[in-house]
């Protein structure tokens, strides 16, 4: 199992207000110390709309982290594919993946919030086949071969033969299509793991229905993440701070569900509050090293061999996130990387 570190969505919110020059500036070092502490990977996250000026530019804001970086990798998680012109998406992909000099992995969402379809004029009922149309171009533009009628070939050509796309899997349709075209799949937090182990095995078994080759998908999942050497005592400062976030981002996203389907936001705040804790309690890896091992170890069961281990939170201050990096990077995810540990083992 392989941990990135994310999601980075530049927001400026009410509990921790800070000026976005701040912010963007902030990510520069945010990148050069990931890839200190050894990350393959930085995760971006794209909405629109929203008080807290949560980013919209991922493509830009990677552009940003190439030149402050030379090994890190610059993961979308996600870019709200059918929200924006395909061919400018393609355009830009390859361009960044130049930039980087081929380090750029690139997810995708189907996105689901009305505010941002609607400020954008786009029609909510639209986004799956927009998000097909958009699939098949950035396959197309990333091998060179005509992106419309009259032959058109977008230029510059990525420096990967194959930019990696990732899929957001909240939902087995989603599932099923990263399979269909034989994409990876970055599962979502919401999920635990026996139900992230059911998707993975929908992933295999749809693309094994349609002949898709997969050899080279990974299958992924966000996690929050944080370790401190202080152990399980970190779950009294590090909790209430993730449950802050998860009410905030979830009401107003309204990204959860209740028991039956409906979207929750601030105004069910008892079953908001009942959802975020099931987050935390069950899809939280939160303590000592030793807990954050034993925790990623056993999502390993599940099929999942990449983490996007969200671990920043927004309201830690940078020498806690710094510290919180660093353990993960040197200590937790060297343990879990090994495929010859017992699942479970510490």
């Amino acid at each position: 199992m392989e941990i990135g570190i994310g999601l980075w969505g530049m927001q400026s919110t009410r509990s921790a207000p800070l000026p976005h020059v701040t912010l963007y500036r902030r990510l520069a070092d945010d990148a050069q110390h990931a890839e200190e502490y050894g990350f393959p990977s930085l995760w971006l996250t794209e909405h629109r709309f929203w008080y807290d000026g949560y980013l919209p530019s991922l493509l830009t804001a990677g552009g940003f982290i190439a030149g402050a970086t030379t090994r890190l990798r610059i993961g979308t998680g996600c870019l709200l594919l059918p929200q924006h012109d395909p061919l400018r998406i393609a355009h830009g992909v390859n361009t960044l993946d130049q930039v980087s000099h081929g380090r750029l992995d690139f997810g995708v969402a189907l996105g689901y919030r009305d505010q941002e379809f609607d400020g954008l004029g786009i029609h909510r009922r639209d986004r799956a086949p927009r998000m097909d149309h958009a699939l098949r171009i950035l396959e197309r533009a990333s091998r060179g071969e005509a992106v419309t009628d009259n032959g058109a070939v977008v230029t510059p050509l990525p420096v990967q033969p194959q930019v990696p796309i990732w899929v957001a899997a909240v939902g087995e349709h989603a599932v099923r299509r990263a399979a269909r075209f034989g994409f990876s799949i970055l599962l979502s937090d919401a999920h635990d793991d026996r139900r992230a182990g059911e998707l993975v095995e929908l992933y295999h078994r749809t693309a094994e229905e349609h002949g898709t080759d997969v050899s080279n998908a990974r299958m992924g999942i966000l996690r929050y993440v944080w370790v401190d050497e202080a152990g399980d005592a970190a779950e009294s400062t590090v909790i209430p701070r993730l449950r802050s976030l998860l009410l905030e981002q979830l009401g107003g996203w309204r990204y959860l569900s209740d028991e039956d389907g409906v979207p929750l936001g601030f105004e069910t705040p008892e079953k908001l509050r009942r959802a975020a804790e099931g987050v935390i309690r069950n899809n939280a890896a939160i303590g000592s090293p030793r807990t954050g091992i034993r925790r990623l170890k056993n999502l390993a069961a599940s099929g999942v061999d990449f983490v996007v281990a969200r671990s920043h939170l927004i309201s830690q201050t940078q020498p806690e996130l710094y510290r919180a990096m660093e353990l993960l990077g040197t200590e937790v995810a060297p343990a879990v990387a090994d495929a010859g540990a017992r699942v479970g083992e510490v």
